[in-house]
């Protein structure tokens, strides 16, 4: 029931994608990884020219918790949203973090804010995954941030969420699951394997014999 990294770094890409085709401003996003070092003090790598963005999120884990970092670099504001509720003191990490980033990133740091706005709070002890991701979709579509939160209504977030990304997702049932690719080099042969179903080019699993049982690596 807890969104995964992969799961919230794949939706906020997308979410970011409608963004940049629909206005001028252009916005990115630093994923989980990246954004929970930040939170830490560690300054990652990155390839990116904060400046050049009128809105950057970031989706920081603490402690198995999620939490949304809204950067406003052009403006040196910042708005932190937590899905149970903003304390003092996180919003201060936030603050001081963030400019240590920046700063990193050879921006000027003067007179840099960091605030919150009113949002639901979240009510169970899964959730906190899919209320960081309807925060940034509100507010990369300058929404109020507001939505139902009924048992009943996160499910439909949950399901909206799910389907967003499978349809989104490419068909790779036409390729080799061991390498990647429709066709090789010479002739292809393809084998199954009897447990997961999957196909495989028969030359990159060793050439095994066709009329015999086939158990591919993943599942012996």
């Amino acid at each position: 029931m807890e969104l995964e990294s992969e799961s919230i770094n794949a939706y906020l890409h997308l979410l970011i994608n409608d963004y940049n085709c629909a206005e001028t401003t252009k916005s990115t996003f630093i994923d989980t990884f990246a954004m929970t070092s930040i939170w830490n003090g560690k300054i990652p790598r990155l390839k990116i020219k904060p400046m050049e963005y009128g809105v950057i999120l970031g989706i920081v884990n603490k402690h198995h918790h999620w939490m949304l970092v809204v950067i406003y670099p052009q403006d040196k504001r910042l708005v932190f949203l937590d899905p149970l509720g903003e304390s003092k003191q996180d919003i201060q990490t936030c603050r001081a973090t963030t400019r240590a980033f920046m700063r990193k990133m050879g921006c000027n740091i003067s007179r840099w804010t960091c605030d919150t706005v009113m949002h639901p709070k979240q009510t169970d002890a899964t959730s906190c995954g899919l209320f960081t991701l309807k925060f940034a979709e509100k507010i990369l579509r300058k929404e109020k941030i507001s939505f139902p939160t009924t048992k009943k209504e996160i499910n439909k977030h949950r399901m909206k969420i799910a389907t967003t990304l499978l349809l989104s997702t490419d068909d790779l049932s036409n390729l080799c699951h061991f390498c990647g690719e429709k066709n090789t080099d010479i002739e292809d042969i393809w084998i199954q394997c009897d447990d997961c179903f999957r196909w495989y080019h028969l030359q990159c699993v060793g050439n095994p014999d066709p009329q015999q049982d086939y158990v591919c690596f993943a599942c012996q």
